[in-house]
Parts: structure tokens; C-alpha cells; sequence
């Protein structure tokens, strides 16, 4: 699953495929397959970056079965 994020470091915004995505059942944050890259920053943590808006209507589309 491809999804839109916002790097808080450098501010870039970028399409990232996070594999397949699943929500922890205790925190209720999203779990993804695979990590999240930003093209100039490397590999970041889901704090480190922000759903932008189609970034938010992305997980809402993959979320909305679990």
C-alpha cells in the first residue's frame, strides 16, 4: 500500500509503499509491513513524518475493514 507522508525533517512530501498495513490493538496506531522511507532523509519512524491529506485519506481507505 502506497502511502503520501511529510518528512518533519527536510518538509518534502513523498509516496512511500509502507507493505501491508495493520493497527496495534493497544495503542491503536498504524503497523506497516515495511518502513518508511523518505527519499532524502533515509528511513524514518512514524513520528518523524505527518499523514498529509491524501496521505490521511489513503489509511482511512486501507484501515476501514480492520
Amino acid at each position: 500500500m502506497t502511502i503520501n507522508f511529510q518528512c518533519k525533517k527536510c518538509r518534502k512530501e513523498f509516496d512511500c509503499d509502507v507493505g501491508k498495513i495493520g493497527i496495534n490493538e493497544k495503542t491503536m496506531r498504524p503497523n506497516f509491513g515495511k518502513p518508511i522511507l523518505c527519499p532524502m532523509c533515509g528511513a524514518r519512524k512514524i513520528d518523524e513524518v505527518l499523514l498529509t491529506e491524501l496521505g490521511q485519506s489513503q489509511m482511512t481507505d486501507a484501515t476501514w475493514n480492520l
